[in-house]
């Protein structure tokens, strides 16, 4: 079987068996569905992990972090893993490649900053129409999203930005507060500068519908997107009425946040709250 894409359930099976990834640098433009997903101004590269029957249709997709534009074999795999762990009765689970990166799986259309600068207002408007699409395609009733770093952020802001694209989120590791997190990278890395081009997630609070289930995940050992910023984000959103809930990780940084063995039951305990 391809080693990317590895399906759970016998009509996953039946379904994924024919994909083939395709080689380096083929755009989205050029993948046949489920591998890609149409947006707002052109297409978004798709991995598609698992899709079980069930009585309710569940879309949950996840969405990567910063990377300079690309990402690697390992980082798909990676995923993909973290995806059949998130299987399940009536889920449709799928990996999307943000706008503008390329990767083994394919070349998402748009721009990635090389500089990694690129929570964009047309990116996470590009995200969320894929999105819409993908509810529509699988006739889904929620789409729920699973986000690290960057793609925790992307996540963040359209729950704010469009909240009918997304109905609730697990974020992990998230740079929720962008001006203040950039401030701490630049000064464990002596400079760098803001971030002129991305939005905050925090000052899209105020748009995400109230009652919003949002699990927000940093590992306690985290020195990049440090704990603070995401407990900054629960607060100021459950004061809003959303039901964001904060959790520190014992023993987990920002990387090994991924291998969590809780992430699925988080996701779980987001499904329930939509029922």
């Amino acid at each position: 079987m391809n080693p990317f894409i590895r399906c759970a359930g016998a009509l996953a099976v039946a379904a994924c068996s024919t994909l083939t990834l395709p080689a380096w640098g083929q755009s989205c433009a050029d993948l046949p569905h489920p591998r890609s997903v149409a947006d707002s101004e052109g297409c978004l590269a798709v991995v598609p992990v698992s899709d079980s029957p069930g009585p309710r249709r569940v879309v949950v997709a996840m969405l990567h972090g910063d990377g300079r534009g690309s990402m690697e074999t390992r980082q798909v795999d990676r995923w993909t893993g973290i995806g059949q762990s998130l299987s399940g009765a009536g889920r449709v689970v799928v990996f999307l490649v943000r706008p503008g990166y390329r990767s083994p799986a394919g070349d998402s259309s748009g721009w990635a900053n090389p500089n990694d600068d690129d929570y964009t207002p047309k990116n996470v408007d590009r995200v969320a129409q894929a999105l819409r699409n993908l509810r529509t395609t699988y006739q889904a009733d929620k789409v729920v999203l699973v986000g690290h770093s960057g793609g925790a952020a992307t996540s963040a802001l359209v729950l704010g930005r469009h909240p009918d694209a997304a109905d609730g989120a697990v974020l992990l590791g998230c740079p929720c507060d962008v001006p203040p997190w950039r401030e701490h990278r630049n000064s464990q890395r002596g400079g760098g500068g803001a971030w002129g081009k991305s939005l905050n997630p925090l000052d899209a609070v105020a748009g995400i519908r109230a009652g919003t289930p949002v699990h927000v995940a940093t590992g306690a050992q985290d020195d990049n997107t440090l704990p603070m910023f995401g407990q900054r984000w629960v607060e100021t959103a459950a004061a809003r009425g959303v039901a964001a809930k904060f959790e520190s990780v014992p023993g987990r940084d920002h990387g090994s946040i991924q291998a969590w063995p809780q992430i699925g039951k988080r996701l779980g305990e987001v499904l329930e709250a939509l029922r």
